[in-house]
């Protein structure tokens, strides 16, 4: 639940402030919670604004695309799983808000303040700039009073994470606990029973069989079993119908390199004096004119003219680098500069509205070019499998709409005169649909699945249309066809009898009070210093024996059916000098499993006595 709580693992979370100018808003519509409230209710005693709520879809947002890629958006998702994520989001931080606060680390409207002050964005030539702050953050969707209180927030949950990572900071002495409990050893005396084997050993005959069949018959029923005629659309035999167009190649090839003219990049950087900063136009472009003046001669680099004297501060850094466009991401004045440049080259003084600027074109990316034969199998490919894809959509979407007026399948298949298949009398373990995947036995064998319905599967660049034609219900198999099955159960079930017999005395058996039945699958061993993660043993026996106490019987069994009983003794603790640098090598796992225990507990913590009462918050 607290995902932000978790993060302290890895490290403290340093909490920039500034970062929340970088969260991009994705204000609701009726798409998302429908009208727009003043408050949705409260978590914790925290009243939820509509500013919680677009910073919350923010946060979920950012969180998916970081999964499923930047092209992914909420509307993606169903309205109601949507709504949900964001409510979510917002109960977590409220909580942890609550919380931080319960504990006296809430930060106060001054402390925020002073850490906005700081913020090296916001200063200008005489420090703060109360202007450049408003401005800022307006144009980012905040009011001053509410970039204080999300700052206010911020810091209060970064207090929280560091006082919680404290918390779990790992204590030497509880480490080397845990070092000499997972290099304890002890002696294990076992009996050992494998199933498989002691059945097999088994004598059974076939009155025996016929007994145990007459007995528990519905042991003994056959699988369900259909049969489905289906019709199949793949790409491939689409492909077949495709021709490619004569010239069709060579015009391709030259669209081809009529797009690559467009993917020529160009990246610049700029020096920038702002009108503003002078009594006048003239003495600003005068200025910028004697440092290009200054450029051209060499008396100074352009990069150090930036540094020196360009006013914009937040290209400054970067030497003015303004990144690349190929042609539209750059004010007109300057691409039609651009387009006159060649590398390194300075521009003549540019004038904006309330600039002037000179540029300098720092690098050139030209896409490579292919030639024609190696770009004709590509292009002949792109074609067929673009109009094989429009075929068979247009055939897919006819049928589809023969399906929803209730046409029969043979109806179907004339319609693109395809076969119709047949899977034949199958069980779902054997059902398989030709030149078709994207289906499981379990789509097939659903018991909504009607007879003489045509049901529609779609896969990656295949459809299916199927229906089912015959089903057997599962009936008892007649004994000849199930004997030996009738047989091995009755092995299996004196296997079970003997097996009960051996735990009523197998703590006697392991002491030698009692000898041990000489049969198939059956013994009795002693493994010596066996630890907690030993791999002699299955490790539900060896975890069993060590949570019981010395001497004590422990019986248990193993994923695979065999059976042990067993007892420990000789435990070996393992003390400081012992185990030496060997604590080293426990060191993560003690803190991984530390971490876990803790993330678990705060949880709990903080779940326990949550107040929810939130409202306007359903979708439309």
């Amino acid at each position: 639940m607290l995902e932000s709580v978790r993060k302290f693992l890895s490290g403290k979370t340093v909490i920039v402030v500034a970062i929340l100018l970088a969260i991009p808003f994705i204000f609701l519509g009726s798409t998302s919670l429908g009208t727009t409230f003043s408050s949705y209710g409260t978590v914790n005693g925290e009243t939820v604004t509509q500013l919680d709520i677009n910073l919350a879809t923010s946060q979920v947002s950012q969180r998916l695309q970081s999964i499923y890629g930047e092209e992914f958006s909420l509307e993606d998702l169903d309205e109601e799983v949507s709504v949900n994520l964001i409510k979510n989001e917002v109960i977590n931080q409220k909580t942890l808000l609550s919380q931080a606060k319960k504990m006296g680390l809430s930060t106060s409207e001054k402390t925020a303040k002073q850490e906005i002050i700081n913020l090296s964005m916001f200063q200008g030539d005489q420090g703060f700039d109360q202007a450049l702050f408003e401005s800022t953050i307006r144009a980012n969707g905040f009011s001053p009073e509410e970039y204080i209180r999300l700052v206010q927030e911020s810091m209060s949950l970064d207090r929280l994470v560091s006082a919680m990572g404290v918390a779990a900071f790992p204590i030497e002495q509880d480490m080397l606990s845990m070092a000499a409990m997972l290099e304890t050893s002890r002696d294990i005396n076992f009996i050992k029973i494998d199933k498989g084997a002691l059945a097999d050993s088994q004598k059974a005959s076939l009155t025996e069989g016929q007994a145990f069949y007459d007995a528990n018959p519905f042991l003994f029923l056959s699988q369900e079993k259909r049969d489905f005629s289906y019709i199949v659309l793949t790409l491939d035999a689409y492909k077949q119908q495709v021709n490619v167009p004569t010239g069709y190649i060579e015009q391709a090839y030259a669209d081809y390199l009529d797009d690559l003219t467009g993917q020529l990049q160009n990246r610049i950087s700029h020096l920038m004096i702002e009108k503003s900063n002078y009594d006048n136009t003239t003495e600003a472009k005068n200025r910028i004119e004697q440092i290009r003046a200054d450029i051209q001669t060499g008396a100074v680099t352009f990069e150090d003219a930036v540094i020196a004297s360009s006013d914009d501060l937040a290209s400054k850094d970067s030497l003015g680098d303004l990144g690349l466009s190929a042609g539209d991401a750059f004010p007109e004045e300057f691409e039609i500069a651009i387009g006159r440049m060649s590398l390194n080259d300075l521009s003549d003084v540019i004038e904006l509205e309330d600039s002037f600027h000179v540029l300098k074109l720092t690098e050139t990316l030209k896409p490579e070019i292919k030639n024609l034969e190696d770009m004709s199998k590509q292009l002949r490919e792109d074609l067929v499998e673009a109009e094989a894809l429009a075929l068979m959509q247009e055939d897919f979407l006819e049928l589809e709409s023969l399906v929803l007026a209730g046409v029969t399948l043979g109806e179907l298949a004339d319609t693109v005169e395809s076969p119709i298949a047949v899977t034949g009398l199958q069980d779902s373990e054997s059902i398989a649909l030709d030149n078709f995947n994207n289906y499981s036995s379990t789509d097939l064998f659903n018991p909504k699945v009607l007879p003489n319905k045509i049901e529609i599967f779609e896969g990656d660049d295949s459809y299916a249309f199927v229906m089912l034609t015959q089903k057997l219900e599962p009936a008892v198999q007649p004994f000849v066809d199930v004997a030996e099955m009738a047989i091995q159960e009755v092995r299996a079930q004196k296997a079970n009898e003997i097996i009960a017999s051996v735990a009523s005395d197998a703590e006697a058996m392991l002491a030698g009070a009692i000898a041990l039945p000489e049969l198939t699958g059956v013994s009795k061993e002693t493994f010596k210093n066996v630890k907690r993660f030993s791999s002699l043993l299955p490790s539900e026996v060896i975890s069993k024996t060590f949570e019981s106490s010395v001497g004590s019987l422990v019986s248990s069994s193993a994923f695979n059916g065999d059976t042990y009983w067993a007892q420990s003794s000789n435990e070996v603790v393992p003390s400081a000098e012992d185990l030496g640098d060997s604590v080293e090598q426990y060191q993560g796992f003690y803190s991984e499993v530390l971490g876990q225990q803790f993330s678990g507990f705060i949880d709990q913590a903080f779940k326990k006595n949550q107040k929810v009462r939130l409202k306007n918050f359903t979708s439309n």
